[in-house]
């Protein structure tokens, strides 16, 4: 078994930045999940990638399901009750669905455009938050026919694997800096907290 918290303990205890820290774990540790799954591991992860058309390696798997648990809610990961959380690093695509959203709302003035929280306020700033750190949230997407195929490709995937996961989500970034930054927050969590996460193993 692959001990997720020795890996972060020791990036802590040798000082190596949180960044680094994540490229160690997201981009040379296995998948707790599918260490006896690797034809599905296979298999979903070609399948997005034919879908957008990105390599493979530009897909990775983050969350539960990457750790076998969830440092932020500090809960293992379950069978049929988590979500498969999925990554594409790829800056053509990123842009692309940029642009897309540019053009839908005429450069963010049909603000109106964009979903709203569950309070009834605009998503758009946060959007545009997202973006900045180089992480497109395709929940956030204006309403348009690209978000609605968005939705159905992922929707039909997840059902397709429903016995294992509750669904599968996806988020684009910009690159492997950005993603790095971003997991980053996961280790300087992991590091804050108090909590002991040895039950959850």
């Amino acid at each position: 078994m692959v001990d997720y918290d020795d890996g972060i303990k020791r990036g802590i205890s040798s000082q190596t930045p949180s960044a680094e820290i994540a490229r160690k774990m997201f981009f040379c540790y296995p998948t707790h999940f599918f260490i006896d799954n690797s034809e599905m591991q296979y298999e979903i992860l070609n399948d997005i990638s034919c879908f957008f058309d990105v390599p493979i390696s530009s897909v990775h798997i983050v969350g539960s399901a990457k750790f076998g648990k969830s440092y932020f809610k500090k809960t293992p990961f379950s069978l049929k009750q988590s979500d498969l959380d999925v990554a594409i690093i790829d800056k053509d695509l990123f842009i692309s669905y940029m642009e897309l959203v540019s053009v839908l709302t005429d450069n963010y003035r049909k603000r109106h455009l964009f979903p709203r929280t569950k309070r009834n306020l605009p998503i758009v700033d946060s959007y545009m938050s997202y973006i900045s750190k180089g992480i497109f949230r395709p929940d956030m997407m204006p309403y348009s026919n690209e978000r609605a195929e968005w939705n159905k490709y992922f929707n039909n995937l997840s059902n397709k694997y429903r016995d294992y996961f509750k669904n599968i989500n996806c988020g684009i970034y910009l690159s492997e800096s950005f993603f790095e930054l971003k997991q980053a927050k996961l280790i300087e969590h992991y590091n804050d907290s108090t909590t002991n996460f040895e039950g959850l193993k």
